[in-house]
């Protein structure tokens, strides 16, 4: 027995224990569905203490070693996704800081004059700053530096 996972080839199923403190719920819904066309999973337990999957592969009467493969499957597209969960996580502020500051670059003067809620966006835009000492680009022709009007030579402003 692999540890944490019970193998019952007689009844073709296994019985997969989960503790829900390294694997949310949320991530074992998750590495469930990716397998849904190999197997049926059946949740139960405790989502606090201990969850329980059981797995009944869709084809009939798989062998040891391959009941054991397929529950093995399952635990690595839990760490896959567990994985993703907090890379997303990690990552959320950058995203909000970059959906923040092309909403509020693409705003003109003219734009809408009578609303004071412009003003509000660009000053917050103005506060937003990204994290730089974990940044890895390596630019040696400075393509990545930001384009402003200001360093078009010879370029006009669009008439608004």
């Amino acid at each position: 027995m692999v540890h944490g996972i019970e193998l019952f080839p007689d009844k073709n199923e296994a019985i997969l224990s989960i503790n829900p403190k390294v694997f949310p719920l949320e991530v074992v819904y998750a590495a469930c569905y990716v397998l849904l066309d190999r197997a049926y999973f059946i949740l139960d337990g405790d989502p606090q203490k201990e969850i329980k999957i059981l797995i009944k592969p869709k084809e009939e009467a798989l062998s040891r070693k391959k009941l054991e493969s397929l529950a093995l499957k399952l635990h690595d597209e839990l760490i896959n996704y567990a994985a993703y969960a907090i890379q997303a996580a990690r990552n959320q502020p950058i995203r909000e800081a970059i959906i923040k500051r092309a909403l509020a670059t693409n705003l003109t003067e003219n734009y809408c004059p009578q609303c004071a809620e412009e003003e509000n966006i660009k000053e917050k835009a103005a506060d937003i700053k990204m994290p730089t000492d974990d940044l890895f680009i390596d630019d040696p022709e400075g393509i990545a530096k930001p384009w402003t009007p200001e360093k078009a030579k010879g370029l006009k402003k669009p008439k608004g």
